[in-house]
């Protein structure tokens, strides 16, 4: 019996050490994961929750994730099947890439006619400019033929030529209005990321004005046309606005639209500035006006001198526009040496003192104020932040994933320890990763730090771990590491218990089956003494 009960006992100390070390395994991969797959949002997140979320098993957290997800996916369907557009708030700017991450993509031909045909309608856009500007260029042309200061006019092209080629822009912008109505629906004037799709409507606007144009104009004067040219090509300049749409959808254009907004971020600035310099302008402008007055009425002065000063500074409105092209033009020497070589000499001291005031420092402020906007502007617009981290973490990313494919020297896509030794030990690799802001003191830890414990780094492994790695360590990493390694702690203590719990149970079924066995063999008083000496032996084994 006492043989039975060793062996029983040493299988328990054997099942129990093999239990243990796969669980500490798995606490030792969780923490490695953990590690790689840092995410300062996400920690940031979770770090608000309090001490509730920390003190939750993994397993509850894990089946925590999933089930919020689905509460927010099933709210935003019922928003957007019962939500009236007219009520909904308007989305800013850093939310619209949040709200457009989170909903259901779109099909593919609705997310064309969102993104790519707005490209494509921006080229038409384009062509059709030309073509405007050429019919520019061919009525100039016709005009100067026709007053006699040309030889001829544009041969191999009529009016005709342009007057097709407006009704095949007409038709493009027709279809184009129409595809959108009928793909988008309810997006079409309202979209839940942008808000009030005003080109879209001011697209419609625009095909209205071109229908009037190419069809109910020439219906009502049919015999008179050339009369009316003057009004019908107005109208038709009114689809230049047309080119507004270009900003939002051409990459090229990216800085133009950082300066467009930018304008009207500094509308404030720009608005008091302009009232500086009017006010400025206009107190000068009296004095001046004023001054001369006297040289303009006295009739002992030369004539020619005098209506050369009254060109000029004849009244006050004269004054100020001649004050607004001292200011802004630069041609101050042709405004100003007129004054003080034929009335006076002395006029150059205010004249003298305007400019320095005025034309150098005054305007030399309102330009670092613009710039000091400007900055403060692209610095804070979320658009701008969002799109250069983007392009800063692909190009990044493709840097890591060309010193990955360098490492790979058979080129199956995985990274084994000789591989990654050879390459990260290379002086050139290490300088390379220092200017990437990766500092490596031991390749053979990084490489246990990167891999999953199969003994194999695949590339979405090397790039995610580089890239984690890169920089010094900030201060969410250690809180993180921290909340992290107290939660670990706890689920050790539960597994403790755990562990406890079921070497009783284990223990009171040894007892159980050995009183089973032993007892009818056994008198009352010697299994009484067998249980308590099982327990203690069993106990003692377990501590060990």
């Amino acid at each position: 019996m006492s043989e039975a009960k060793m062996t029983i006992d040493d299988e328990f100390k054997i099942w129990l050490s093999k239990t243990l070390d796969a669980k500490f395994a798995a606490q030792e991969a969780a923490i490695r994961e953990m590690l790689l797959s840092l995410a300062t949002a996400g920690f940031e997140q979770e770090i608000s929750k309090g001490a509730g979320v920390a003190s939750m098993p993994l397993s509850e957290i894990s089946d925590l994730v999933p089930k919020m997800e689905l509460e927010f996916g099933e709210k935003d369907d019922k928003e957007s099947e019962t939500g009236s557009p007219g009520v909904q708030a308007p989305v800013p700017r850093l939310g619209k890439h949040i709200l457009s991450e989170k909903l259901a993509p779109d099909p593919p031909f609705k997310v064309f006619v969102k993104r790519s045909l707005d490209s494509y309608m921006s080229l038409v856009v384009i062509i059709n400019l030309v073509f405007i500007a050429a019919m520019t260029e061919f009525q100039a042309a016709q005009a100067d033929y026709g007053l006699g200061m040309a030889k001829h006019a544009w041969h191999g092209v009529s009016e005709n030529t342009f007057e097709v080629a407006e009704y095949v822009f007409f038709s493009i912008y027709f279809f184009d209005l129409v595809v959108r109505i009928i793909i988008l629906r309810k997006e079409w004037y309202y979209d839940r990321i942008e808000g009030w799709m005003y080109l879209n409507m001011f697209d419609a606007v625009l095909v209205m004005i071109n229908i009037f144009e190419l069809f109910a104009l020439p219906a009502l004067y049919m015999g008179d046309q050339h009369q009316n040219a003057t009004p019908i090509r107005v109208i038709k300049l009114v689809r230049i606005i047309r080119t507004l749409r270009i900003f939002k959808t051409v990459s090229l254009f990216r800085q133009l639209r950082i300066l467009v907004g930018t304008c009207v971020a500094s509308i404030g600035a720009l608005f008091w500035s302009m009232v500086l310099l009017m006010v400025l302008q206009i107190g000068f402008a009296l004095a001046i006006c004023q001054a001369l007055q006297l040289f303009i009425a006295d009739e002992r002065e030369e004539l020619a001198d005098r209506l050369e000063m009254r060109q000029y500074y004849g009244n006050f409105l004269k004054t100020v526009y001649t004050m607004f092209e001292i200011t802004f033009s630069g041609s101050w020497p042709a405004r100003v040496r007129p004054v003080t070589s034929k009335v006076s000499g002395w006029y150059a001291i205010p004249f003298l003192s305007y400019i320095a005031l005025v034309v150098f420092a005054v305007i030399k402020i309102v330009t670092a104020l613009f710039l000091k906007e400007t900055l403060h502007s692209a610095a804070n617009d979320a658009d701008m932040m969002l799109e250069d981290s983007e392009r800063v973490s692909k190009a990044y990313q493709n840097k890591i994933e060309g010193l990955f494919r360098l490492a790979d020297n058979d080129g199956d896509g995985l990274l084994t320890l000789q591989e990654f030794m050879e390459t990260m030990n290379l002086r050139s690799v290490q300088h390379y990763l220092k200017v990437l802001d990766v500092t490596v003191n031991d390749s053979r830890i990084l490489f246990d730090i990167l891999d999953d414990g199969d003994g194999l780094v695949t590339i979405t492994e090397f790039c995610q771990g580089i890239s984690k790695l890169r920089g010094n360590v900030k201060p969410i990493d250690f809180v993180t590491l921290r909340r992290e390694n107290s939660r670990i702690l706890k689920e050790c203590r539960h597994t403790s218990k755990d562990v406890r719990h079921f070497g009783q149970m284990l223990r009171a079924l040894l007892n159980s089956n050995l009183l089973g066995k032993f007892g009818a063999a056994s008198s009352p008083l010697h299994s009484q003494n067998l249980v308590p000496c099982e327990g203690r032996e069993s106990t003692a084994s377990f501590e060990a």
